[in-house]
């Protein structure tokens, strides 16, 4: 709506918006992730007489506690699916999230809302170079308790809890230095207790990477402190990180990562993505609860 005032001889003419537009969208967008009710109820315009308009745009909105248990509730989501199970418009919305897989304690988990539909669990997310951090596990991490800032990493206690309370599937996302893309899915995945040495199932595999995680089903976690390979030795020593090793890897995204492609064993690698021990760019383990 336009307002034009004379006054003596000047003209000024103000633009009213209701309700401004720019508050207003910014507003708008943060209350779209609560599932709170709300409603614009006003804006407001003032002017200074004799010469000057001000034009000082107010929005203001009302929340109701309508909807204030469901978000009691959601401060208790197992995972990331739950989450977005709950609020379905953050679906696209990546980012750290809070999670509680016991249903006790917290954890600062990356989510992943956009990939095959969203509601992805990240079991690691490190937001910082990798070649500045490597995964050099000991059996003590499996409570992920991590001194490093920046890390959003579920220890094997917490994927246990997620495991064996919901069926899970999970996802491998892995890119090579060459910039190639793959991904590995599997419709079963469950990790034992502690007493079973945290214990891997893995299968149906599908997608596009291969399947070289089937070589590590079955197997037990293995840290340099924890010695629960097949391997005369210990994998875990070996090459530099925790992993369900066998005698020794197939695959392994715990590894050290490396500045380059090179052939390595001891390095961010998966077999059967090319059908070589070639050191990848990136790699993500996530898992999806199904209900």
């Amino acid at each position: 709506m336009f307002l034009i005032f004379g006054l003596v001889d000047l003209f000024v003419i103000g633009i009213a918006v209701e309700p401004q537009s720019t508050i207003k969208g910014n507003v708008e967008s943060l209350l779209e992730l609560t599932p709170w009710n709300w409603k614009h109820l006003n804006t407001s315009l003032k002017m200074d007489s004799p010469v000057t308009v001000d034009v000082s745009l107010t929005s203001h909105y009302r929340l109701t506690r309508k909807h204030l248990n469901k978000i009691l509730r959601l401060e208790k989501q197992r995972d990331c699916a739950s989450i977005l199970r709950s609020i379905p418009n953050i679906k696209g919305r990546d980012g750290v999230y809070t999670i509680y897989p016991d249903m006790k304690t917290k954890k600062l988990v990356y989510c992943d809302m956009t990939t095959d539909g969203g509601g992805w669990t990240s079991l690691f997310l490190i937001l910082q170079f990798h070649n500045k951090f490597q995964l050099k596990l000991e059996w003590s991490c499996r409570l992920a308790r991590w001194p490093i800032k920046l890390v959003y990493f579920l220890g094997n206690e917490d994927i246990h809890f997620l495991t064996s309370r919901t069926k899970q599937e999970i996802r491998v996302d892995l890119q090579k230095f060459s910039g190639e893309k793959a991904y590995a899915k599997y419709s079963t995945f469950t990790v034992g207790s502690e007493s079973q040495k945290y214990k891997l199932t893995v299968g149906g595999y599908s997608g596009t990477a291969g399947n070289s995680l089937a070589a590590h089903n079955g197997m037990k976690f293995t840290t340099k402190d924890q010695d629960n390979d097949t391997w005369n030795k210990n994998c875990g020593v070996n090459f530099q990180g925790g992993w369900w090793f066998k005698d020794c890897i197939s695959a392994f995204l715990n590894g050290p990562y490396k500045k380059s492609a090179k052939i390595a064993w001891d390095s961010i690698m998966w077999y059967d993505f090319g059908k070589e021990n070639r050191a990848l760019k990136k790699a993500t383990m996530m898992i999806r609860s199904k209900i």
